[in-house]
């Protein structure tokens, strides 16, 4: 995944002058992130399906680096879409800072980014990188400053970042990981959730065969 590149400065400038809302991603290219709030963006309450606090660790020069991430999946009480968040927690004991959180496999209609100022934690990622090869929901999310060091250190708790969807199925098939400050050590892959299609109706009448002949196998055996 890509380097943190010095153009952060710019786009911290740029996230100050912007209104708050969800942030359309471009591909290749660092995007600011300004942070939004339920009362801008009111889709973005609703009810919380799945809540899950995955413990990471991982080693750099300086040590271990470890925490915990909560991942969550959130169906908008407003028109029934799916928003997804996570939230990174860097534990007192670790060595040194996270210089960028990173998904894979989200793949998702349209990649919308931000992170909640009315929510838990205290810090805020800078920007957001969403990759057009590989194509299948590849996006870095930034805790790196536009000095170049680490804004998420030890002790310290990231906001919920999210992406609003327009999806309104999911299941665990992307992942995630976090890497030290320069992306020069990488934790592993942990599962997350991610935007599922939604199965075409032949799909249902295909599987209602199924299990219909299932069903005329099994009643023929019974009967032999």
């Amino acid at each position: 995944m890509k380097p943190i590149p010095r153009m952060l400065a710019l786009a911290a400038l740029l996230a100050a002058t912007c209104s708050a809302g969800a942030v359309p991603l471009v591909t290749d290219t660092w995007v600011s992130l300004p942070g939004t709030t339920v009362a801008a963006e009111p889709q973005l309450a609703g009810l919380v399906l799945e809540d899950v606090i995955q413990p990471f660790s991982f080693t750099d020069s300086s040590g271990t680096i470890s925490g915990t991430v909560q991942s969550r999946v959130v169906r908008s009480s407003v028109d029934g879409t799916l928003d997804f968040y996570w939230r990174i927690i860097s534990d007192a004991s670790s060595t040194a800072g996270i210089g960028s959180f990173r998904l894979g496999n989200f793949v998702a209609p349209q990649y919308n980014a931000n992170w909640r100022i009315d929510g838990l934690g205290n810090v805020a990622p800078n920007a957001a990188y969403l990759f057009s090869s590989p194509s299948n929901g590849y996006v870095n999310f930034s805790f790196t400053s536009p000095t170049g060091a680490a804004t998420l250190g030890p002790g310290q708790e990231s906001y919920f970042i999210l992406m609003d969807t327009t999806a309104t199925n999911y299941a665990q098939t992307a992942f995630y990981d976090l890497t030290n400050l320069g992306q020069t050590h990488i934790s592993t892959g942990y599962a997350t959730f991610a935007p599922a299609p939604v199965p075409e109706p032949e799909s249902y009448g295909m599987l209602l065969a199924g299990l219909a002949a299932v069903g005329v196998a099994a009643q023929r055996r019974r009967s032999r």
